[in-house]
């Protein structure tokens, strides 16, 4: 099977796996992951200082990061100056706009919310990034919605160079190994509700 075909076989499947977890599953694996995160955090900033942090509004059946978003706004987690932020789209890449319990909202052309954002960041600006994932392997691989958005604005960055990128996933959604194209930009680590990778 050719690679693309392979890769679009595989997004299918793995998206049927992550939607078919009921709305309890859901919140039980939102809620382990806020646990890892808790376990991990120090990790993280020791790598780089995570004062400004991207994570996503979940859809789709993905893991859903909404927890560790409500932690940081109801306390300081790891400084007074943690920020967080949400993709926006720049045509065919991603800038990154603050998100705060008061943001103000428009809707993107495929539907989904974002913050109003006049001053929205540049991706190299940030210094964690959460990102949603259809697929992942343990060599770093993953396997998006098939858009390219992530990995266009993250073309440039080296591993282990800010911004972290951390992928968010169901167990459901590891595969042994990715077809992997020449345009995908690896991940840092992948947070699970059961575990942290570090790649």
């Amino acid at each position: 099977m050719p690679k693309n075909d392979q890769r679009q076989s595989l997004r299918q499947e793995l998206r049927k796996k992550r939607r078919a977890l009921t709305e309890q599953q859901q919140d039980e694996a939102a809620s382990g992951l806020l646990n890892q995160w808790h376990a991990h955090q120090i990790h993280l900033s020791t790598q780089t200082p995570v004062n400004k942090i991207a994570l996503y509004l979940a859809n789709d059946g993905e893991l859903s990061p909404h927890q560790i978003a409500n932690d940081i706004f109801s306390r300081d987690t790891i400084t007074p100056q943690t920020t967080l932020y949400l993709p926006a789209l720049n045509n065919d890449k991603l800038l990154f706009a603050h998100y705060s319990k008061s943001s103000e909202w428009h809707t993107n052309r495929f539907g989904i919310e974002e913050p109003v954002d006049e001053n929205a960041l540049l991706p190299n600006q940030l210094d964690l990034v959460f990102l949603p994932l259809v697929g992942f392997d343990e060599q770093g691989g993953r396997l998006g919605m098939g858009g390219g958005f992530y990995d266009k604005s993250f073309a440039q960055k080296k591993p282990k160079e800010k911004p972290l990128l951390i992928g968010l996933a169901h167990e459901c959604q590891k595969v042994n190994q990715l077809p992997i194209a020449s345009w995908d930009v690896p991940l840092d680590g992948i947070l699970t509700p059961e575990r942290f990778i570090w790649f």
